[in-house]
């Protein structure tokens, strides 16, 4: 039985904000909860989950409904190694997905090797002396219901920061978004394609009205775009996040010291062990200390003026940006804004 909980912000937002709150709503399934927008142009046409460490997981819970319901599923995900997933796209008749050779290769080939439908990808070397020194298939989407030939109605896309696996699902604080959306679904899909060297992929950023999503090189341009319109707050929580220089530019972060500089309200929770050897100088960068260097704050969030989320698989490093294979999404909705400033406060209470 679904019930509908609505959220109820106004105790943290304030009267003002509490019908905008209330554009969004918690859809407990029981063994998983998320949240949907239930008011506007995108009503029943965003959902979203949050994980944290723990027992069950609300991200992989949005994740299989969501590729559960598709008659058609394309996908790329880095290490979709959880025993749910592997099911489920193993056993899909028409599930068609890639994954990362070089991070997930033995486990994956294990999880997928009599599936003639999934092949691994290789990428090329980022850095010889580290100890990740391949460039990343990073993703985690699926593109659902999209044909070239037919207009079925459900076509959507789920992405995230959520990694398909176990440790994402026990140990990690995880995102991830449905969204219902012709033109978003194409644009994942032309990106599964380019993977595969079976079509040039997207010119640029991808808009339908609210939503627009952005892959590999598009990506920090669609992300300094929403930083650089900034008139109040921003607010991040990323895994990882590196400074700007001559020999390593990083516009990302370059959009963010200037939004500070023009007196934006920037705040960026980051993981405490991949941020300890940098130096951010006056940014307002806030460690979030994790138990083990294993665990992960693996967000790659921002909440814009309480109008626009961004997320997706970016993280904002130079590596993701030099040759890494990502995605970005942007919505914009005070109401999800809502919901990931209330996860941002949380992850600041519990971490910092």
């Amino acid at each position: 039985m679904q019930y509908l909980i609505v959220v109820a912000f106004a105790c943290i937002l304030g009267a003002t904000d509490t019908a905008l709150a209330q554009a969004s709503s918690v859809v407990d399934k029981g063994e998983y909860k998320f949240h949907s927008l239930t008011s506007g142009a995108l009503q029943d046409k965003v959902a979203w989950a949050f994980d944290t460490p723990g027992d069950g997981s609300d991200a992989l819970g949005l994740l299989l409904q969501s590729m559960r319901g598709a008659r058609k599923i394309v996908w790329a995900s880095y290490k979709p190694t959880h025993p749910n997933v592997v099911e489920l796209l193993n056993g899909h008749k028409r599930a068609w997905g890639v994954y990362d050779e070089n991070y997930c290769g033995g486990r994956c080939e294990d999880a997928y090797g009599g599936n003639k439908n999934v092949l691994s990808i290789g990428l090329g070397v980022y850095n010889t002396s580290s100890s990740r020194r391949w460039f990343v298939m990073h993703h985690k989407f699926a593109s659902l219901d999209y044909s070239k030939d037919q207009i079925s109605g459900t076509e959507g896309a789920v992405t995230g920061s959520f990694n398909w696996n176990e440790n994402a699902a026990e140990n990690n604080y995880e995102d991830i978004v449905y969204v219902k959306s012709r033109p978003i679904a194409e644009a994942f899909w032309r990106e599964y394609k380019r993977i595969k060297g079976k079509h040039p992929g997207n010119a640029g950023v991808v808009r339908d009205g609210n939503l627009a999503v952005a892959f590999n090189d598009h990506c920090p341009p669609l992300l300094t775009e929403r930083f650089s319109a900034a008139r109040k707050t921003i607010r991040v929580a990323v895994w990882t996040i590196s400074t700007s220089g001559p020999r390593k530019p990083n516009p990302v972060y370059d959009a963010l010291v200037a939004a500070a500089a023009r007196g934006v309200d920037v705040q960026i929770l980051t993981d405490a062990y991949k941020a300890r050897k940098r130096d951010y100088g006056d940014m307002n960068v806030i460690p979030a200390e994790m138990p083990s260097q294993w665990d992960h704050m693996h967000h790659k969030f921002a909440i814009i003026d309480g109008a626009y989320v961004v997320t997706g698989s970016y993280n904002y490093v130079t590596k993701a940006l030099s040759g890494n294979y990502e995605n970005v999404l942007s919505v914009k909705s005070a109401a999800m804004a809502a919901s990931y400033g209330a996860h941002w406060r949380r992850l600041k209470t519990e971490l910092e």
